[in-house]
């Protein structure tokens, strides 16, 4: 059996994690079967256990090579950029108000959310319509109820798929921010006000992809402060102008101007290569 290989901190880390809860859950289920006496049982849970072990040991040390390597990237991408972004006169910092899109962001992600659930659909009545097919011609179609169950299959295979989908659309319609300003010593973002001598770090997603090899799907900031983060989703990482993803036009403009204003007022704002 070949392991599948993934690149990237991210999806190791969630496969990692993945894989040590289902290794907890089939120990937890071969204590119960040994303290009932399923000897049979409880060899078959160890030996799940064994197995999705060792893939959570593979993912876990990948999770910690590519974590390196990502961050050596980081540090080095953030390095250069604090040269070019940081401002003529850092004493006398501009103020910037960005005005984002905000309707036009969020209907396009219900588009696209919209298009992902039709395509969905197509390809369960493809499915059905292919495994009916195969079965009709095989002669292994003994009932109409055999029909049904076939149609329920492929309809139950498609939704941890789409509750991903639609788990995506309402966190990026309700962390959508519709005005980012910047002033010496405080950042705005709608009604909420971030002293700069509050907040501990900004990060944010480059204005262009950088990793590859990272699962996000939206450019975002997040700024952190002592007891809590706030996450603000602005785009889609791969969209474009012509494209019919949401893209907000001015976002490199205003990565260069957040840097700007980090540098000035004293707040690291870190351009996260790993997103």
């Amino acid at each position: 059996m070949t392991v599948p290989i993934y690149k990237g901190r991210k999806i190791n880390k969630i496969l990692c994690l993945s894989f040590l809860g289902i290794t907890l859950i089939t120990l937890a289920a071969a204590g119960v079967c040994a303290a009932l006496d399923r000897s049979a049982l409880c060899q078959t849970f160890c030996i799940l256990a064994l197995i999705t072990g060792a893939f959570c040991l593979v993912y876990g040390v990948l999770w910690l090579i590519y974590g390196r390597k990502e961050m050596k990237t980081e540090k080095a991408l953030n390095e250069l950029l604090s040269r070019q972004y940081m401002p003529e006169d850092p004493a006398r910092p501009d103020c910037r108000e960005f005005i984002l899109p905000k309707a036009r962001l969020t209907e396009a992600a219900r588009k696209r959310s919209r298009s992902v659930l039709r395509w969905t659909g197509i390809m369960v009545l493809g499915a059905f319509f292919l495994i009916c097919g195969i079965q009709l011609a095989c002669g292994a179609i003994g009932s109409p109820l055999q029909v049904l169950f076939i149609l329920i299959f492929c309809v139950l295979i498609t939704i941890p798929g789409l509750l991903v989908q639609l788990c995506l659309y309402l966190k990026y319609d309700r962390s959508v921010p519709s005005r980012i300003m910047l002033f010496p010593g405080k950042l705005v973002v709608d009604d909420t006000v971030f002293p700069a001598g509050e907040i501990r770090e900004i990060r944010a997603s480059p204005d262009r992809i950088m990793n590859p090899d990272s699962p996000d799907v939206f450019r975002e900031m997040l700024v952190r402060k002592e007891k809590r983060s706030v996450r603000y989703r602005i785009d889609h990482r791969a969209g474009r102008a012509s494209g019919d993803q949401p893209f907000w036009e001015e976002y490199a403009q205003f990565i260069a101007a957040l840097s700007g204003w980090g540098a000035a007022n004293g707040v690291p704002v870190i351009i996260s290569y790993m997103a």
